[in-house]
């Protein structure tokens, strides 16, 4: 049975050390003017000289957000684990009478709580800023979005704790987060790469003949997981850009997503303490 006494104080430690380092107020301020600008741009693009709604707000920034988020967690999260076993302070940490499942969770939480509260604070500040200009039009969708994106920030740092509770140096750490970044970068390409070399083209893009693998592979990135439910969140069912269409697949509920998601977080956070407890410091 673990110690939720000895959970609070670690995630306690882990959330005021950011406090200190000025991340959360950092992360809010960025997640704001991503809002405030992604909301104007919006605006301009439907021919208004003010913010545009929340919709439409979110939609041109899920692009980046998904990108940024996953970044800031496993900046957070690389070195928890390995770095503070190379410093020697994770062997003061395990001389207490405290079990190592309750460090993983204490600094998952604590971590968690750093992105938690710089999103709700950063994109809650532009979603009033947003209401009070052109009114609450899709906030549920937009709401939808803020605890999608912490659930996203929590998918990323269970993944980079996990990395760190594996690499025994921190700065093997550092290269398994930017690979693991990158494969979020890079795999829409991939699978770009993969519909052509079977046989699909442009032309059956721009007619919206697309595979439905195409779109059931979002299942293996947590970033393209997050694109497609937000939308979903919001009702949409087909996406226009670029000049063309694409359906969403019926395959690509809800329930789905979210189900893909939570096995995305629980996954490595598993593996985390199964090489943390292996793990001699």
């Amino acid at each position: 049975m673990v110690n939720l006494k000895s959970i609070y104080t670690v995630a306690k430690k882990e959330f005021l050390d950011n406090i200190r380092n000025k991340w959360v107020i950092l992360l809010t301020i960025i997640f704001v003017i991503l809002i405030v600008v992604f909301s104007y741009v919006a605006g301009g693009q439907t021919g208004g000289d003010t913010f545009g709604n929340m919709q439409n707000t979110v939609f041109g920034l899920v692009g980046i957000s998904s990108l940024l988020i996953p970044l800031i967690a496993i900046i957070l999260g690389f070195s928890t684990i390995s770095g503070e076993a190379e410093s020697g302070a994770l062997y003061v940490v395990l001389s207490y009478p405290i079990r190592r499942i309750e460090v993983l969770l204490g600094k998952l939480l604590g971590l968690g709580l750093v992105i938690t509260t710089s999103i709700f604070l950063g994109f809650g500040l532009g979603g009033i800023v947003i209401a009070l200009t052109v009114g609450t039009q899709s906030f549920v969708g937009y709401i939808a979005f803020i605890l999608l994106s912490v659930f996203l920030g929590f998918t990323y740092l269970s993944l980079s704790i996990c990395i760190s509770a594996y690499c025994k140096r921190r700065i093997t750490s550092i290269g398994g987060g930017i690979l693991v970044f990158f494969w979020s970068m890079i795999y829409g390409s991939i699978l770009m790469a993969i519909l052509f070399a079977t046989g699909g083209s442009m032309e059956d893009i721009m007619a919206g003949n697309i595979p439905d693998w195409f779109f059931n592979s979002v299942v293996f990135s947590p970033s393209d997981l997050h694109q497609t439910a937000v939308q979903r969140a919001f009702g949409v069912t087909t996406i226009d850009a670029a000049g063309f269409t694409m359906s969403i697949p019926e395959f690509l509920s809800v329930p789905v997503l979210l189900l893909s998601h939570i096995i995305w977080f629980i996954v490595p956070l598993v593996l985390a303490y199964y090489f943390f407890k292996r793990r001699d410091i």
